[in-house]
């Protein structure tokens, strides 16, 4: 296939994308003038699918009328949960399925990672972290740190993007 650099180039190559319809499964935050957002955030919740309300009422209906046994008996049993997402996630990530579980939160994974790795020496410190993270993730960081006698001041890098620029400069880094 030859590039062109074209607004017709780009609507041909959109109308043979397989996946063109996927974004109609999401709810697309709207403007004040009632057209949808141009929406190309990948951090936290992202769109909401469609279908998540449905999905939580049954999960809460389940709740309500099952109580604890919807652990075994819920229309998507909760015990489970980790086995019926490993085969999707593994396809996501690009692993085996006997690669990869999901669990916790990031916040959660953020403690249980720096509990595993994190063995800060007086030459070796630092931890290196997003300009402006959640702050959930910030504090997990810092707490880890603490405990290791340390300041999340002395230690945290939090490199920002210079005056006018949307990115951080690898060189900045």
């Amino acid at each position: 296939m030859q590039f062109e650099n074209s607004l017709a180039f780009a609507q041909q190559l959109d109308e043979k994308d397989a996946i063109k319809d996927f974004k109609n499964k999401f709810h697309i935050p709207k403007q004040k003038d009632g057209t949808a957002h141009i929406y190309l955030c990948g951090n936290s919740l992202g769109l909401q699918p469609t279908t998540t309300a449905a999905a939580i009422t049954q999960e809460l209906t389940d709740w309500q009328n099952l109580g604890v046994e919807g652990h075994i008996h819920a229309k998507n049993p909760w015990l489970p949960y980790h086995e019926l997402l490993t085969s999707n996630m593994a396809n996501i990530v690009g692993a085996k399925s006997s690669e990869v579980v999901i669990m916790n939160t990031l916040t959660t994974n953020l403690h249980l990672m720096m509990v595993s790795f994190y063995t800060p020496t007086p030459k070796r410190n630092k931890v290196l972290i997003e300009w402006n993270p959640f702050p959930s993730d910030r504090y997990a960081i810092a707490s880890q740190i603490a405990w290791h006698g340390y300041t999340a001041e002395a230690c945290i890098l939090e490199p920002q993007p210079n005056e006018g620029n949307a990115y951080i400069a690898t060189a900045h880094i």
